[in-house]
């Protein structure tokens, strides 16, 4: 491991990749991953112990000059991981990096260099801030246009060599993840090709047997003081109404599955109601003809 004794180490100017690419605005999707690989030595998937000490000492220098002192430093350390380190372990993962190192384009990035490094799933809270981020009317599905930006950013991450603005060949892969030809991608079928966490896609089995309607009926109802969420005491509960005003027949056994699967997926902490909704309900008709041409024509239109 390396040491740091004494004055910051002085950089070499032409072979710090931080200070080759700090100039520019923004990073593309390959100058971005370069950096990553460049500090994160062992392949680890975090900057840690002597690679953070490297890549802190080089920000520092990049952004305060050469001639800072420990003090400085230590402050200006303090200051970057405060902002950036959300789980406070002391290290960093790409997506934390990317907050500062700012990377046009394509935010799926920072989560893909995560699993590949790691060879781990996506954790619950990964996906749903994916989703949320393409999701942006909060509606529950990708229609074509989300959709578009979702599966550029795809393309880029996994280096498929295609024009973008293909809108025939962006309407073929769409047509990939649609897997129930309704017009739209929802949840489970993004979900479908990430490496997610195996108790996130058990969790999101039942979603469509419950609409998003009766949902927020229910969760107005159980959200007594209009916190935004429920807790772990009234979610079983909350699932059981949806159980009977739904009639959806499923043993208590099964609701008590269900629940156990969302507490766990949570932490065991209060739930908010837009994740919730997400795995628990459906917004798209199960039998909607309408609502399928409706998107359907939509996404001719886009494509004219």
């Amino acid at each position: 491991m390396n040491s740091w004794p004494g004055r910051p180490m002085a950089l070499n100017r032409k072979s710090s990749i931080l200070c080759q690419l700090y100039e520019k605005k923004h990073f593309t999707s390959k100058e971005f991953r370069r950096l990553w690989d460049f500090y994160d030595k062992d392949g680890s998937g975090f900057l840690e112990y002597s690679e953070l000490e490297r890549f802190l000492r080089d920000l520092t220098e990049v952004t305060l000059g050469e001639d800072v002192d420990e003090a400085e430093y230590e402050k200006f350390k303090a200051k970057i991981m405060g902002l950036i380190d959300d789980n406070q372990n002391g290290k960093l993962e790409a997506k934390e990096l990317s907050k500062i190192i700012p990377t046009e384009e394509n935010f799926l990035l920072a989560y893909s260099i995560q699993s590949q490094n790691l060879g781990a799933h996506l954790s619950s809270q990964d996906f749903l801030e994916i989703w949320c981020h393409y999701d942006k009317d909060c509606s529950g599905y990708l229609d074509f246009t989300e959709a578009k930006d979702f599966m550029k950013d795809m393309l880029k991450v996994n280096s498929v060599k295609v024009d973008l603005n293909n809108v025939q060949y962006l309407d073929t892969f769409f047509k990939t993840f649609d897997t129930d030809d309704n017009g739209v991608i929802e949840i489970d079928e993004m979900a479908a090709i990430f490496p997610v966490e195996e108790r996130f896609t058990n969790a999101l089995k039942q979603r469509k047997r419950f609409s998003k309607e009766e949902f927020d009926r229910l969760f107005d109802a159980y959200d007594t003081n209009k916190s935004g969420s429920l807790n772990a005491k009234q979610l079983p509960k909350m699932i059981a109404d949806l159980n009977k005003s739904s009639k959806t027949n499923m043993s208590d056994k099964q609701v008590a599955e269900i629940s156990g699967r969302l507490i766990q997926m949570f932490l065991n902490k209060d739930i908010p109601r837009t994740e919730l909704s997400l795995v628990i309900s459906s917004n798209t008709p199960q039998h909607g003809k309408q609502f399928k041409r409706e998107m359907n024509e939509k996404r001719q239109s886009l494509m004219s």
